[in-house]
């Protein structure tokens, strides 16, 4: 214990504070945490899901939320969001893009029925939020996709037998002669926790006994002396040394937390000077508060948490007279300061099509009405994939925080766990030491932005003499959309050009496709820079992390495979598979206008008036009036177009020996045409295209004529509302329709509003038959 006259104790003083010589020393310090920001990707995403688990052929509805990295506010600097599907053999399934609009883009993906089950990652980028670098990727949300949903169980994985045991001073270093905490953290080969319990020997004889109390996770209290030997001994018969204890140093510890302050004891050896010390506290890139004391034996600091402005990990630096960081801390704060989000339905059970209606309520913590922009989903509770941990709060808080994956991050906010903050303490101390992404004094991670928010390319031509390629002067492109609506932009006089988010916006739907307007004698080009190619060069050099739970804890409600009845007693089907004759793939109007175009002035096949009616030319050697021979002679009738999908007669002819010719086939043919692709049917018009906005498209939601009709009503999701505002009153009502499932449905909300609380809510209510049913 330490003596009280050792003990000096200050409370916090400011960056703001006027101070004499000390001044220029913490704004230095100020300055330094400032540039790490600035090297900082200003913008982060976290993508919200309809539901956890999907059938194939299914719609996944998204909303991604484009924040400020700092202030946890949607931001207006992207203006494209980048889309992309991967599954589990990292093979893109689904690539496209979409408008942000206000830091939300929300939009639709299709689940093609020839996917396979498994894990299926989604990945979101924009221009500020995805660099050339080798920064950890976070941007992620995965689903499950399954045949059926009455087919899914939870499966337990495989043990692993490798067995791994970390050690994390606090602060970082361990010193001679000054007591410390070290924080310990054992888990498998696959980062699940296994729960350890042993002791810390010193020269041969047991001086502490301790256990983990959280995930694999717990602390060791001691005073390390350099001229003795010290070795961890685990009951599983494991053995591991510590980590280096230094002769000299300095040692942080967090002494005190509770919801007004934090205190902190800064120790140092005897050999060293008593020397000014400053400790640096900073949350999310932004310096909130610097003390300064001197440092004779142990000083103790004091600081207040109102100095922080919002939820979510302080970091605390510890500087030396030099200015150079001795000891690092991180400390999760503000736990309670969020938005408390709930939705209570006007009733708790309801008859099978009954419109049913959802109240919202968002406050602060302290019960004030907060305006919120929140996106909510009410779904079959069948789709949740409890394996799957992450939301709203866990990534904006920790998993975007942190480097590496964390283990059942949820665990750490829901409010039923008591443990939960010291919990949360545990997971600071062994995922925090220099793996904190906005630390002070780390390398910075931002490098060159890859991503654009326009469509950008160049226009080359040639001379009429074709000696090389020139630009000169601005030249006129024709833009137009999927559905072929011409717009038109000018290139600079090097011939670059860029096509805006809003005429992208104003084009959705497809790809937008461009026409230069010089005459074909110049061979007009365009070059167009592809963004998607970018995104995969660069993620090759980055490692994505993910939050994880071990299957083998959890515990799924058994899905009963009973078919669903409406109230007509139509049985639906779990499945419906038609099939058809394969045709040509589907073009938008663009395309389809093109090869329509190409079939007219390409298309040497031809019908002659004859009686009847034959298809010439069609396949080789197939025509009723062939060159040569005795059927030889001009045909100077019509030459009919043919018409797709008719079926015409052909007849082929072949000479004898006698010269005479003579049938020797006729057989008859559904007329289909010839089949030029996309990219021939593009070089014959001299155009180019380019991915533009994904479509929209609306979820959709019966009215009350579509409840009376028979038709049954499968729907298990039943509402999908990414853009609700709460009143002043932090208020929002929804209303839906159920379907004909009867079962158990979860209404899951989460969101955020302009001051940087986050938050999220949940209800549930059921579905029957029969009301009275219990």
């Amino acid at each position: 214990m330490m003596s009280p006259k050792t003990i000096l104790t200050i409370l916090l003083v400011t960056i703001f504070c006027t101070l004499a010589k000390p001044q220029t020393a913490m704004n230095n310090l100020a300055e330094q945490v400032e540039k790490s920001a600035v090297d900082q990707s200003p913008e982060f995403l976290y993508v919200q899901t309809s539901k956890d688990i999907y059938e194939t052929g299914e719609d996944v509805w998204f909303k991604a939320y484009v924040m400020q990295s700092q202030a946890l506010r949607l931001s207006s600097l992207s203006q494209t969001l980048y889309l992309q599907v991967f599954n589990e053999s990292d093979s893109i399934v689904w690539q496209e893009k979409y408008p942000i609009e206000n830091g939300v883009s929300a939009g639709h993906m299709y689940l093609d029925e020839k996917l396979s089950a498994g894990i299926y990652s989604i990945e979101a980028y924009t221009r500020h939020s995805f660099h050339a670098d080798s920064a950890e990727f976070k941007a992620i949300r995965k689903i499950r996709v399954v045949n059926k949903i009455a087919d899914y169980r939870l499966t337990q994985e495989t043990t692993d037998k490798d067995f791994r045991f970390s050690l994390f001073p606090e602060g970082g270093t361990l010193v001679n002669g000054l007591r410390s905490n070290l924080a310990f953290k054992a888990t498998d080969g696959k980062g699940n926790p296994v729960e350890v319990s042993g002791v810390l020997a010193e020269n041969g004889t047991t001086i502490v006994s301790f256990e983990s109390t959280h995930a694999g996770m717990g602390t060791i209290t001691f005073k390390p002396d350099k001229n003795k030997t010290y070795l961890i001994q685990l009951n599983n018969g494991k053995q591991y040394a510590l980590p280096e204890i230094r002769q000299q140093g300095m040692v942080l510890n967090l002494q005190e937390q509770n919801k007004e302050r934090l205190a902190f004891v800064v120790s140092k050896s005897d050999e060293l000077p008593q020397q000014s010390v400053y400790l640096l506290g900073q949350m999310r890139g932004m310096v909130c508060c610097i003390a300064r004391g001197l440092l004779q034996d142990s000083l103790r600091v004091q600081i207040p948490l109102t100095e922080f402005p919002m939820q979510g990990i302080a970091e605390f630096t510890l500087y030396n007279s030099h200015l150079q960081p001795i000891a690092e801390r991180l400390v999760y704060v503000h736990s309670d300061k969020k938005l408390y989000i709930t939705a209570q339905p006007d009733k708790g059970r309801y008859k099978t099509r009954e419109k049913a209606s959802l109240k919202i309520k968002v406050t602060d913590e302290n019960n004030n009405p907060i305006s919120a922009h929140l996106g909510m989903t009410v779904f079959d509770k069948a789709y949740i994939d409890d394996a799957n941990p992450m939301n709203i709060m866990t990534h904006c808080f920790l998993s975007s925080q942190l480097r590496g994956n964390i283990y059942h991050p949820a665990y750490y906010f829901n409010e039923e766990n008591k443990d939960s903050h010291a919990a949360l303490d545990l997971l600071m101390l062994t995922q925090g030491w220099r793996r904190y992404v906005w630390n002070a004094f780390a390398t910075p991670v931002a490098g060159e932005h890859v991503l654009t928010d326009e469509i950008t390319g160049r226009q080359t031509f040639q001379s009429e003499k074709k000696s090389k390629d020139i630009n000169s002067g601005e030249q006129l492109i024709q833009i137009s959309g999927a559905d072929g609506d011409p717009e038109f932009i000018w290139t600079d006089s090097a011939g670059y050009f860029s096509v805006s988010p809003d005429l992208q916006n104003k084009l959705r739907g497809g790809y937008i496709y461009l026409k230069p307007m010089l005459d074909k004698k110049y061979t007009p080009r365009i070059e167009l820079r592809s963004d998607f190619n970018a995104i995969a060069g660069i993620r090759k050099l980055k490692n994505s992390t993910y939050p994880f739970v071990d299957m083998s804890r959890l515990k799924r409600n058994y899905v009963p495979d009973v078919p669903i009845v409406t109230v007509d007693s139509v049985i639906l089907l779990n499945e419906l598979t038609v099939t058809g004759k394969k045709g040509r793939p589907f073009r938008d109007k663009m395309m389809g206008r093109l090869d329509s175009l190409a079939q007219i002035n390409l298309n040497p096949a031809w019908v002659c008036e004859c009686l009847p009616g034959y298809l010439n030319d069609y396949r080789p050697g197939y025509t009723h009036h062939p060159s040569g021979g005795a059927r030889s002679g001009r045909y100077d009738g019509k030459r009919l177009a043919p018409i797709h999908g008719k079926i015409y007669r052909m007849i082929k002819y072949e000479p004898r020996e006698d010269g005479i010719w003579h049938v020797k086939d006729i057989q008859e043919v559904e007329y289909r045409g010839p089949y030029y692709t996309d990219e021939e049917l593009l070089e014959m018009n001299n155009i180019f295209r380019e991915k533009g906005y994904y479509g929209n498209r609306e979820f959709y939601q019966p009215d009350e004529f579509d409840m009376q009709t028979s038709v049954p009503d499968a729907r298990n999701t039943l509402l999908w509302a990414p853009n609700v505002i709460t009143d002043e009153k932090g208020e929002a009502t929804l209303s839906f329709y159920c379907s004909d499932i009867n079962t158990e449905f979860t209404a899951r909300i989460e969101g955020l509003n302009n001051t940087g609380l986050i938050g999220m809510g949940n209800c549930e209510f059921r579905v029957l038959r029969d009301i009275n049913n219990k």
